[in-house]
């Protein structure tokens, strides 16, 4: 029997890689809006501490992945990790529908699922871009991207049906079944992907002896990370300024934890169609016309915009025109191009440091942003206040998106050049 055409193996690559992102933020998706719920219960004032355990969370987890990068093949690993999250969805589960100590449970399930979303979406990206490299990647990451959009429609679909069925608890018990869905595409995918991988010639998988701080060590070594890092923090610090906006105007516009949690089921449902938009329609198109460092050029424009106008008008529509914009770009366009700039390093910064920014670099601006917002509300800074302090983040980020844009060309073209070395030695 004749072996699969190389066109053949990239379909397989790009079927089996978008049913798992469906699976993995269908999973996540499905109790999302009762995780923000959830974290309305308090005082608003204390998500920039449920921020900050969660970094403390991602730092601890960072070490533990490392380890075990450095004792299995990376690609064994994704799906091992995968398996462990599903443990966790089962063991909430249980302690849910026993409702002991509800408070403590939730505080901790909200800190649980905010590394297990980021998580579980960088280890599955770090597959990818080990399997694909970068001239393939700017036709292939916008359907797989889309396919992720397609799980964020269905999750909470699911979620509806299942907590009229059963109740929040059996969310988690969904959860754990659509990762071990993941745990399947994944497998399916390093196979498809390690075929095509032979006929390009790309190396075998073979674990790497390394150190627990191996993620952060890479980082730090290499300039064009370290600028990946810069624009992460952009990222984060932005949305979080978002995000607690919206907390105090959901609170004040909602008064029950059901009417909140509608809120955010059908705000996700418009995101998602959007983004899904996005990223069958544009993104591909533009990955391939303009570049990466362009395309990550949109988000800080359309952030900066959207934290000026909820200053301005801080209403539930604002709210709702702003998050469906502006998480449109992040998911549609900025995911895709963020992930084609780890295609150009090397194998273990895809997965030690790539991890670690994803993680621990993500919560981190978490932090910043929480507490710089907490810090403008606490002087009483009004509209202007907020649009001066965004305006130098905006400046930053979009200097970093250009840089990146810049570097990513030369290693790209490096790399295609058969006399030069590995791509991704850090400089």
């Amino acid at each position: 029997m004749a072996a699969p055409s190389p066109r053949t193996l990239r379909i397989a690559v790009t079927a089996w890689a978008a049913i798992t992102f469906a699976a993995l933020l269908s999973s996540f998706m499905a109790f999302r809006p009762v995780r923000d719920a959830l974290a309305l219960d308090g005082k608003t004032e204390d998500i920039p501490w449920l921020f900050t355990a969660t970094f403390v969370g991602a730092v601890a987890i960072s070490p533990v992945w490392s380890r075990m990068l450095a004792r299995r093949p990376k690609r064994l690993v994704v799906p091992q990790a995968f398996h462990a999250f599903a443990l966790c969805a089962l063991v909430f589960a249980a302690l849910l529908y026993s409702r002991w100590q509800p408070v403590g449970v939730g505080r901790a399930f909200y800190i649980w699922s905010s590394v297990f979303n980021l998580f579980v979406v960088s280890v599955f990206w770090s597959l990818l871009v080990d399997l694909i490299g970068p001239v393939w990647a700017k036709r292939l990451y916008g359907p797989i991207s889309a396919g992720g959009t397609i799980g964020t429609i269905a999750g909470p679909f699911f979620a509806r049906v299942v907590v009229e069925a059963f109740d929040v608890a059996g969310v988690l018990v969904l959860c754990a079944i659509l990762l071990e869905i993941a745990v399947v595409g994944a497998w399916r995918v390093r196979l498809a992907g390690e075929a095509l991988s032979h006929e390009e010639g790309v190396g075998a998988d073979e674990p790497v002896a390394s150190t627990p701080w191996e993620g952060f060590h890479r980082v730090v070594r290499s300039r064009y990370l370290l600028a990946i890092v810069g624009y992460v923090l952009c990222t984060a610090i932005a949305a979080t300024f978002v995000y607690l906006e919206q907390a105090s105007i959901i609170k004040e516009g909602f008064s029950t934890r059901e009417a909140r949690a509608e809120f955010f089921s059908e705000l996700d449902l418009w995101i998602a169609l959007a983004t899904f938009g996005v990223q069958t329609v544009i993104a591909g198109p533009l990955l391939r016309w303009i570049g990466a460092g362009l395309v990550l050029c949109l988000l800080p424009l359309a952030q900066g915009a959207a934290i000026s106008a909820l200053a301005i008008a801080p209403t539930v529509t604002v709210l709702a025109i702003v998050q469906i914009v502006s998480r449109s770009f992040t998911h549609g366009l900025t995911r895709p191009a963020r992930e084609l700039l780890f295609t150009v390093v090397s194998r273990e910064d895809k997965y030690h440091a790539k991890n670690v920014i994803d993680l621990a670099g993500y919560r981190f601006g978490d932090v910043v942003g929480g507490w710089a917002k907490t810090g403008v509300t606490a002087l009483g800074g009004g509209a202007a206040t907020v649009m001066i302090a965004a305006a130098p983040l905006v400046a930053v980020w979009i200097g970093l998106a250009i840089a990146l844009g810049i570097a990513f060309r030369h290693r790209a073209s490096d790399a295609s050049r058969p006399e030069s070395p590995p791509s991704g030695h850090s400089a």
